[in-house]
């Protein structure tokens, strides 16, 4: 193999053309893909912020989320505790205002009843009278009938 001047010729082409070709082509293109590397690492970082944004957010809402609800349910609770006394109270008065119907009921019952037994003493004195002297001829006198044992 020989080296002649058209080797160092084709030689120093060749570093010429690398070199133009590293300006003309290869820096541009390495600026892009830098620009570009530049663009994704700046964009992905921007996204892993606007995800732990994202979580606190969610964190945050779960969170206040659940304030919420044991605030619903403390107040399920109380609301319900109130109920069941008011309704116990209810139930209580009703009660008390039946066993008072009741006992004024019976008393009244009693009245009658009693009233019942003056009119029908009354009357069976009457009727013992009318049957002795339909009978015996003879009249009983009422200090006779109000001695005698009448059953009440």
């Amino acid at each position: 193999m020989e080296f002649d001047a058209t080797f160092i010729i084709a030689a120093i082409s060749f570093v010429i053309f690398v070199f133009i070709m590293n300006k003309i082509f290869y820096a541009p293109v390495l600026k892009i893909m830098k620009a570009r590397q530049d663009f994704v690492e700046e964009n992905f970082e921007s996204a892993r912020k606007t995800k732990e944004q994202t979580k606190k957010r969610v964190e945050y809402r779960e969170g206040e989320l659940e304030k919420s609800r044991e605030e619903a349910r403390s107040k399920i609770a109380m609301h319900s505790k109130e109920l069941k006394t008011e309704r116990s109270k209810q139930i209580s008065d009703y009660k008390n205002e039946l066993y008072s119907n009741i006992s004024r009921e019976r008393d009244n019952l009693k009245n009658s009843a009693i009233e019942a037994k003056e009119v029908l003493k009354d009357s069976v004195v009457n009727i013992a009278k009318e049957i002795s002297q339909k009978l015996l001829g003879d009249s009983i006198n009422e200090d006779m009938i109000n001695t005698s044992k009448i059953e009440e």
